[in-house]
């Protein structure tokens, strides 16, 4: 899997991605206000924070580890975590 952004489509609603995943969560703790119809200003903002969120991992994808601990001996194998992110857009 690709991890991507999503992007705003021509009706200002979100594609798949992490912004549809950021206004889903927006609404169950935020919900829409009376004037906000339609929320485009919200559905920017969650665009902008997926889109930072992944320009973040990465350009520190090298600092992200995975620690596994060895089942047949004693100690641990620590491993640098690959991410596949879709950077068009970002």
């Amino acid at each position: 899997m690709t991890l991507n952004a999503g992007q705003l489509d021509s009706n200002l609603n979100l594609t798949a991605g992490m912004a549809a995943a950021i206004e889903a969560a927006f609404e169950g703790v935020l919900p829409l206000g009376p004037t906000e119809d339609p929320p485009v200003g919200r559905r920017k903002l969650a665009l902008a924070i997926a889109r930072g969120v992944l320009r973040y991992i990465h350009d520190n994808a090298s600092s992200i580890h995975v620690t596994v601990p060895n089942t047949g001996t004693t100690g641990v194998h620590e491993q640098t975590v690959t991410f596949d992110i879709d950077m068009s857009g970002l």
